[in-house]
């Protein structure tokens, strides 16, 4: 019988957890059209041993043995080259394989591409995990055991029947495809052998081919987690050694001068379509026009217009979903790298030199980027609308361009259908760019607006529309904000030795600001290679000790932007607060905002600070204080300062660097602090400092003693009092387990014990420790315990 499927399993030792792949996929696979290719790489635990007698008990097994250890991405390809199957999956040896999962993700493979609409054809699925990145990750079962894996499946796929989500990146612990993909696209790059990122590129290379990539998110299979990488390579860091090779590879494959087109659809424009072509012709290489039926004398304007590479006029009943299917084709037959759909009311404040930086984002797998609308209401664009639906009016609108691209959300009469095709929420990035929307500068305008949208749209979508009634539109009570000339943002940081955090972070911000500011102390890894991708703006000072707020100023100094945003590469924003964040620059009344810190901790609930990092690019404002380094001490001596809480929080990983990295680095804070205080001992906050670190170190006492020197020096200091309190509760708590070691039993003093304990227990956080003191709390809890 022909072989339907092919199943790759790459080895390296590990021979307890390939027994436990392989056995359950005996279990769970066909007993017919189904080969298992079992590619080893050099194993010498006895792996071979195992494969030979497997191979003759059960001949769908079939070892391919390999003479060296050539890592990951080179024995995947030694299986896929032998594969007969016309479906093809790569699966890693710390798997564990439930009831259903080959049904599964075929069926997703074959029939997704119909659930997820306006995609090219499937080419890669991959089943959700207990130990994977991205979209994949979820909740796992208690255990390996196959049983305990298999009733976890099982309930997972009933919850969660035939959800598929389109993907832009699937983890390569179980991946599969069909021979199609394959022979168009090829096999893994083996320059990322012995493995990590390989993954990411075989993605990539499947989309600009045109294939789709889809998380079947009903398959559950069970994954340890880098199990082979930890015992084969400790040294690749799980992959991630490899992050700087496929970052080089994408930066190379691009084009140095990337093409934008521009894509039009206009009707009736002749107030504003001059000022938008002027200034799309200002960042797009071309510009398409579809005119649906103009006739306010628009069309003479576009077809004349030098930037214009294009221009066709139809007249045909309304369709909007037709139509911008049409430019989309119109723009894809210009050979452009990236799309841009521009309304005939919009002006983009972007300039050429914007444009060709987001186009060549270090990142490729983000394709699609946002922008934010703003809505004049006075003729003179001087206000714009700033509640309600418009005032925060965000979306896509530039994207790459790839084959079989097409849009088709929308109402059944084609209106609201959006601007661009379909794209996985990965691949998506905001910009801080606005768009000047001149479309409701008169209320005559606005009338007609209202009366077309009610006549057209049957049945309005809340969804689509933000309501059911278009009444926005024609609203007589709006709240109005000037719109402010200068506009921009600098992210400015500080480095030193940030190659672990770096890449990742400056991927995250590269399209969003404007600018990046960097300030490096004295890294001796790659920090500087890889700040080098993303700007130019790179100072380096070497430090006398710590001189945080100097590094800091430096920054603040190359930033040109009218906002400066204040972040270390260990500390990230949700992508869903770029649209919030955006709106916090158009207030003109603030100097700066305060945000939430959350900062994780390894053994611990994370602890919450407030820190102002978003602030005015003004003179007056300067960090203070070698260590521990704020803008604070100068913010407040601004009369009639305005300070407001963003209302977004910053994750801080620092704390789960390695116990010595961070003991070092609590160490240096730890002099340089006590420095300062001795040559400041009126200021509030190095004694507050001192006395955390005290904390740290168990010496409770001492610490209490500068925490109340904080409050004698400033009262209104909050922070000190939290942390008396928090030390008074655990003397409180101490104080009632000694009383209950000695109330004898009956005793009516224990009842009431029991409820200050419990009561106190609620409110007394425990107190992180952090750096080496974390590991030696452990070590003495060991103990403890035995």
């Amino acid at each position: 019988m022909a072989i339907s499927t092919s199943i790759i399993v790459v080895t390296h030792n590990n021979l307890i957890q390939t027994i436990r792949c392989l056995t359950s996929l005996q279990r769970t696979i066909p007993d017919t059209d189904c080969e298992v290719l079992v590619v080893d790489n050099a194993s010498t635990d006895g792996t071979r041993g195992y494969l030979g007698e497997l191979s003759t008990t059960d001949t769908r097994f079939v070892p391919v043995l390999l003479e060296q250890n050539t890592g990951w991405c080179v024995g995947a390809n030694r299986g896929l080259e032998r594969a007969g199957g016309d479906y093809l999956v790569l699966l890693n040896n710390d798997t564990v394989l439930p009831e259903g999962w080959l049904e599964g993700l075929r069926t997703c493979l074959d029939e997704a591409g119909r659930n997820l609409r306006g995609s090219g054809p499937v080419g890669l699925v991959g089943p959700v995990s207990n130990a994977v990145g991205g979209m994949q990750q979820v909740a796992g079962p208690p255990n390996a055991e196959w049983e305990t894996v298999n009733r976890h499946a099982a309930v997972w796929r009933k919850q969660q029947d035939r959800n598929w989500q389109r993907a832009w990146f699937l983890s390569g612990f179980c991946l599969m495809t069909t021979r199609a993909f394959y022979e168009d696209v090829g096999g893994l790059d083996e320059r990322f052998s012995p493995g990590g990122f390989d993954d990411n590129d075989w993605v990539l290379r499947g989309e600009e081919r045109g294939w789709t990539c889809v998380v079947a998110a009903d398959i559950f299979v069970y994954h340890e987690g880098g199990a082979t990488f930890r015992n084969a390579r400790p040294d690749m860091n799980l992959g991630l050694a490899n992050r700087a090779a496929f970052s080089q590879k994408w930066r190379e494959q691009r084009t140095r001068q990337p093409k934008l087109v521009a894509a039009y659809r206009v009707k009736n424009a002749r107030d504003t379509i001059v000022a938008s072509l002027d200034a799309t012709a200002a960042f797009a290489d071309a510009i398409v026009i579809l005119d649906d039926g103009s006739t306010d004398g628009c069309s003479d304007l576009m077809r004349n217009h030098p930037a214009v590479t294009r221009y066709e006029y139809q007249d045909l009943p309304f369709d909007e979903r037709r139509d911008r299917n049409h430019i989309l084709a119109m723009a894809g037959e210009l050979d452009p790298d990236w799309i841009i759909t521009v309304d005939s009311d919009e002006v983009f404040e972007m300039d050429r030199e914007r444009a060709q930086t987001l186009m060549t984002l270090n990142d490729p797998h983000v394709k699609v980027l946002g922008f934010h609308w703003y809505t004049f209401w006075d003729a003179e664009h001087h206000w714009y609308r700033a509640d309600g639906i418009f005032g925060n009016m965000a979306g896509y609108r530039m994207y790459r361009y790839q084959p079989n691209q097409r849009i088709v959300d929308g109402t059944p009469e084609g209106l609201h259908c959006g601007n661009i095709p379909q794209f996985a929420e990965g691949a998506r990035r905001f910009t801080n760019i606005r768009v000047r929307h001149l479309g409701y500068d008169r209320e005559v305008l606005r009338r007609a607006k209202y009366t077309f949208y009610r006549t057209v749209d049957k049945n309005p979508d809340a969804a689509l529309v933000g309501n059911t009634t278009y009444n926005h539109l024609i609203s007589d009570t709006v709240t109005l904000r000037r719109y402010q000339k200068r506009h921009g943002l600098s992210l400015c940081l500080i480095t030193k030795n940030e190659g672990e955090y770096l890449e990742a972070f400056l991927n995250e911000w590269q399209a969003y600001v404007d600018e990046i500011c960097i300030v490096d102390t004295g890294s001796t890894d790659n920090t500087l290679d890889i700040a080098a991708h993303f700007t130019n703006n790179i100072q380096h000072f070497r430090m006398d000790g710590l001189q945080l707020d100097e590094a800091r100023n430096r920054a603040k100094g190359m930033a040109r932007q009218p906002w400066i945003l204040a972040m270390d590469p260990d500390e990230v924003i949700d992508r869903g607060a770029m649209m919030q964040l955006q709106r916090l620059l158009d207030d003109p009344e603030p100097h700066a905002y305060s945000f939430e810190v959350a900062n994780h901790q390894k053994d611990d609930p994370p602890v919450h600070t407030l820190a102002v990092r978003l602030f005015r690019n003004i003179p007056e404002l300067y960090y203070t204080r070698p260590v521990h380094e704020t803008i604070e001490q100068a913010l407040y001596r601004i009369p009639d300062v305005t300070v407001r809480p963003s209302g977004i929080a910053i994750q801080h990983y620092g704390f789960l660097k390695s116990d010595q990295r961070v003991q070092a680095k609590v160490d240096a804070y730890y002099e340089a602090n006590k420095k300062y205080r001795d040559a400041h001992p009126e200021d509030a906050l190095p004694w507050f400092n001192e006395a955390l670190h005290l904390l740290n170190e168990g010496d409770t006492r001492a610490a209490g003693a500068c925490f109340e020197r904080a409050l004698q020096l400033d009262p209104k200091f909050l922070s000190p009092y939290a942390q008396l309190a928090f030390i008074h509760q655990e003397q409180a708590m101490m104080l009632w387990q000694t009383l209950l070691e000695h109330a004898p039993d009956g005793h009516p003093i224990r009842a009431q014990a029991g409820q200050s304990m419990h009561g106190l227990m609620g409110m007394t956080p425990p107190r992180p420790v952090v750096g080496e003191r974390r590991g030696q709390n452990q070590n003495e809890g060991e103990e403890d315990r035995r």
